[in-house]
C-alpha cells in the first residue's frame, strides 16, 4: 500500500476538540444538565504492514530527443519526402536539394584523386618494359658508335670539345659535393612556416568553433526560458478567454453575499493587459528559437571548416617534409657515376680532337657506352625515397579535396539521425532553404522524461534508480512508472529557495500520453515491508526518551468506544523508531503488534494510518 504524504493535522484537531469539548460542557451547565463522559483519546493495535516513503515533485513531460536538422546547401529543394506527423527510422531521407553542381565537383574531384593515384603506383611500380627497352636501344647505339668515329678535327672542334669537359666536370663536382646547405635551409624554413600555418589554423579555427559552440549553449539556455515565459503567458491568457476572470486573484469577496465569494472579473483594460503579456511572450519565443537554428548553423560551420582548414595545413607540411627529404638525399651513385662517365665522354672527344684522334674516338665510344649503362642501371633501380614521398602527399591532398566534395554531396541530402516523428517542415520544393528556421523538427516519442526540482532539504534522499509514480492533470486516473535518471550536480536557486534538477525516466505505454503534459510526480526514497507500525501522534518524548502509552488492559483495544473506561491504566513504554512519513512511523522494539496503544485526541473521521480524510 501506499501512503499519502498529506500536511500534519495534529495541532489543529486537538485544538478544535477542545473547544468543542468546553463549550459542549459550558451549554450543559448552563441548562443545569449533566455532560456526557466523552473519551478524549483513541485506541488502536500497532499494524504489521509495508511503510513507504516519498518526496514529491511537479513538472512537465518533455521527449528525450528533439533536434532542428538543416540544410547547409544554398540551392533549391528538389524534393520534400515527409510530412508532419510521420514516423521515420534513422538514416531514412527527407528531403533532397539539387545536387548536380555538387555531383560534377566530386567527380571532378574524383579524376584527380586516380590521376594522383596512378602516378604514385607508376613510379611505385618502376620503369616499364618500353622505358627499359628505350634505354637498351640507346646502349646499343653508344656501342654502335665505336665503329663509327670519323672526320676531322678544327680549332672550333677543339675550343667546343673543352667547354664541353669543363660542363662535364662542374656537374659532377656538384653532384659530388652533395646539396648546398642554402637549399636546405630555404626547404627547412619551408617547413617551419608550414607548421606554423597549421597550428594558426587549429587555434583560430577551434577557437572559432569553441565560441561557436558557446553561442549556441547561451541561445539554447535564453530559448529554454522564452519557452517558460510564454507556456505561463499562455495559460494566464487561455484562462481569461475562458472564464472572464483573473487567472492570478481568482476570487474575491461578494459584498451581496457576505461570507461567499465571486470570480474577480475583469476590464477590457485589463484583459488587454493580459494579451499583451501573451504577445509580446510569443514573439520572444520565436526570436529565441530563431537565435538557436543560427547559433546551430554556425557551430556545424565552424567544425567543417576546422577540419577541412587543419586537413589542407597539414597536406602542405607533408609536402615540405617531402621536398626536404629529396633535397638531403643528393645525387645517388647512378647519378654520379652518369656524372663521371660524361666527364670522361667530354676527355676523351677532346683527345680525338686534339690528335689521338683514334684513340679519342675510342674513349668517347666506351664513354657513351658507360653513359647508357649508367642510365640503365638506374631505371632499373627503381624509385627514390623522396620521389614517393611527394608523390604519396600529392595523394593525401587529392583525397582530402575528394572529402570535402562528398561531404557537400551528402549535406544536400536531409537524414534523419535517430528513429522519431517529425514535428514540423519548413520546406517548400523549388525554394531555397531559409536560415531563420529549421528545415525539420524531429523528435523521438519512444522515449518520454520529466525534469523536476527538489528541494536542499529533500535532495539527499534522493538517488539514481529510485521507482517514481506519476499522474496527469490530463488523464485523471492514470498513473505511470518511472525511475530516477540523473541528479544535477549543482543547485538552482530562485526566490531565496535552493533547489536541484532531477531528471525521471518514464516507462511510456500510453499512446494519450504526449509531451508537454503537467505531471505530479512522487519518487519513493524507502520503503519496508512487513514492519511494525503505529500513527506517528502515539508516540511522544519524554525528557529525551521516545515513549508509546501502553494500555495494561490490551482487550479494551476490541471494545466499542463507548465500554472504553474514562481514565484507562496506561504504561509508558520506551520504544526504538526507524523510519517513518507523515502519517505512520516503524516502531523496531518495546511494544507487540497484539497490545492495545493509547493516542491523545479524537477524530472519527481522520484515519490514524492512511492520513486525513479528502474533501469531497
Amino acid at each position: 500500500m501506499k501512503w499519502l504524504k498529506l500536511p500534519r493535522p495534529r495541532v489543529l484537531i486537538g485544538v478544535l476538540v477542545l473547544l468543542l469539548l468546553a463549550g459542549g460542557a459550558a451549554a450543559l451547565l448552563l441548562r443545569g444538565g449533566q455532560a456526557p463522559v466523552e473519551r478524549t483519546f483513541t485506541l488502536v493495535n500497532p499494524r504489521i504492514d509495508t511503510l513507504i516513503a516519498t518526496v514529491s515533485a511537479a513538472g512537465q513531460i518533455e521527449p528525450d530527443r528533439t533536434i532542428n536538422l538543416s540544410l547547409t546547401t544554398t540551392g533549391q529543394i528538389a524534393e520534400v519526402l515527409v510530412d508532419i506527423g510521420d514516423r521515420v527510422r534513422s538514416g531514412q531521407q527527407l528531403a533532397l536539394a539539387d545536387d548536380r553542381e555538387l555531383l560534377l565537383r566530386v567527380a571532378q574531384a574524383q579524376a584527380a584523386s586516380d590521376q594522383a593515384q596512378a602516378n604514385y603506383e607508376k613510379l611505385r611500380g618502376g620503369a616499364t618494359e618500353a622505358d627499359i627497352a628505350a634505354v637498351e636501344a640507346q646502349l646499343q647505339q653508344a656501342r654502335g658508335q665505336l665503329l663509327q668515329i670519323q672526320g676531322g678535327v678544327t680549332d672550333a672542334d677543339v675550343s667546343a670539345a673543352q667547354a664541353q669537359l669543363q660542363q662535364a666536370q662542374l656537374a659532377l663536382a656538384k653532384l659530388t659535393n652533395g646539396p648546398k646547405q642554402s637549399d636546405i635551409d630555404a626547404q627547412l624554413a619551408r617547413i617551419k612556416d608550414a607548421e606554423l600555418t597549421l597550428q594558426a589554423q587549429r587555434d583560430q579555427l577551434s577557437a572559432a568553433k569553441t565560441n561557436a559552440g558557446i553561442a549556441l549553449e547561451q541561445t539554447t539556455n535564453a530559448l529554454t526560458q522564452a519557452q517558460s515565459r510564454y507556456s505561463t503567458a499562455k495559460q494566464n491568457w487561455d484562462y481569461v478567454q475562458e472564464t472572464g476572470a483573473d487567472p492570478i486573484v481568482r476570487r474575491v469577496a461578494d459584498p451581496a453575499n457576505p461570507g461567499k465569494t465571486k470570480p474577480n472579473t475583469l476590464n477590457d483594460s485589463q484583459r488587454q493587459q493580459y494579451y499583451d503579456a501573451f504577445i509580446q511572450a510569443e514573439a520572444a519565443l520565436h526570436t529565441a528559437e530563431n537565435n538557436v537554428h543560427q547559433a546551430q548553423v554556425n557551430y556545424d560551420n565552424a567544425l567543417a571548416a576546422e577540419r577541412t582548414g587543419v586537413e589542407r595545413a597539414e597536406g602542405n607540411l607533408t609536402v615540405a617534409h617531402a621536398q626536404l627529404t629529396q633535397i638531403q638525399a643528393g645525387a645517388d651513385v647512378d647519378q654520379i657515376a652518369a656524372g663521371r662517365a660524361q666527364v670522361a665522354a667530354a676527355r676523351a672527344n677532346l683527345a680525338k680532337l686534339a690528335g689521338d684522334q683514334r684513340a679519342g674516338a675510342l674513349q668517347a665510344a666506351q664513354a657513351a657506352v658507360l653513359q647508357a649503362e649508367a642510365r640503365l642501371t638506374q631505371i632499373k633501380s627503381g624509385p627514390q625515397t623522396g620521389d614517393i614521398a611527394a608523390a604519396q602527399a600529392q595523394i593525401d591532398s587529392a583525397k582530402a579535396q575528394l572529402d570535402l566534395a562528398k561531404l557537400a554531396l551528402d549535406q544536400a541530402t536531409l537524414t534523419a539521425p535517430f528513429d522519431g516523428e517529425i514535428a514540423e517542415v519548413n520546406l517548400k520544393v523549388g525554394e531555397k532553404p531559409s536560415l531563420a528556421q529549421p528545415a525539420v523538427i524531429l523528435t523521438d516519442l519512444s522515449r518520454l522524461h520529466v525534469n523536476v526540482t527538489v528541494d536542499e532539504v529533500d535532495i539527499s534522499r534522493i538517488t539514481n534508480g529510485q521507482p517514481v509514480t506519476l499522474t496527469l492533470d490530463a488523464l485523471p486516473g492514470t498513473a505511470l512508472t518511472g525511475r530516477v535518471e540523473t541528479i544535477a550536480p549543482l543547485a538552482v536557486t530562485q526566490s531565496a529557495v535552493t533547489s536541484y534538477r532531477v531528471r525521471i525516466g518514464i516507462n511510456a505505454g500510453d499512446q494519450r500520453v504526449r509531451p508537454g503534459m503537467s505531471t505530479n510526480a512522487d519518487i519513493i526514497v524507502d520503503r519496508r515491508d512487513n514492519v511494525l507500525i503505529l500513527p506517528r501522534r502515539a508516540v511522544r518524548n519524554d525528557r529525551g526518551q521516545i515513549v508509546v502509552d501502553v494500555l495494561r488492559n490490551p482487550g479494551l483495544c476490541a471494545l466499542p468506544r463507548e465500554q472504553w473506561p474514562v481514565h484507562p491504566e496506561l504504561d509508558a513504554r520506551n520504544v526504538q523508531t526507524g523510519l517513518s512519513n507523515e502519517q505512520v512511523i516503524e516502531i523496531i522494539g518495546g511494544v507487540k503488534p497484539e497490545e492495545c496503544v493509547y493516542i491523545e485526541g479524537i477524530d472519527t473521521k481522520f484515519n490514524f494510518f492512511a492520513g486525513p480524510p479528502r474533501n469531497r
